[in-house]
């Protein structure tokens, strides 16, 4: 199968409920967690650059299938939060998140930013999200245990730019 995919940083209004269901569909959120990745795009729509949520938005034919979205964390002139990486179910495996992860880290970088912190759950269910942080270069650095619930401890990433 072929495909060509192609980029960009701008949501646009039907990116809302577009996100929310490619979020919903993987299974891996809880319903609050699919809230939150749809309002932080609502708000990057309303606000635009002021919101201080950036994006890297994936198409294939002209169909949405993955995004990151990422900002300066609060008080760090240096560092950096990704809150939000997903591929559509139907198009993971294909290099696309790790193409995106590499766009949002040079967009990073070409802001000043020189470290990337990412947090994810410690769950099985999320060992292939630990793997892939891995195999793109970032470093497991904390581990804060029953963070987000008994038994489900927060996993700090972080790789420099």
């Amino acid at each position: 199968m072929t495909f060509e995919i192609t980029c960009r940083s701008e949501p646009l209004l039907s990116d809302i409920s577009v996100i929310r269901n490619m979020v919903e569909e993987t299974g891996f959120f809880r319903a609050d967690e699919v809230d939150v990745a749809a309002e932080l795009v609502e708000e990057r729509v309303r606000k635009g650059e002021s919101s201080g949520y950036h994006f890297v938005i994936a198409e294939s034919g002209g169909k949405t299938v993955a995004y990151t979205c990422f900002g300066q964390i609060p008080c760090s002139l240096l560092s950096w939060d990704l809150y939000w990486i997903v591929t559509g179910k139907e198009w993971q495996g294909k290099g696309i998140g790790s193409r995106l992860l590499t766009l949002s880290e040079e967009k990073i970088a070409a802001s000043g930013g020189k470290n990337v912190v990412i947090e994810t759950s410690s769950k099985e269910l999320y060992l292939p999200t630990q793997n892939f942080y891995s195999r793109n270069g970032y470093l497991l650095k904390a581990r804060l245990e029953d963070f987000y619930d008994y038994g489900d401890d927060k996993l700090l990433y972080i790789k420099r730019l």
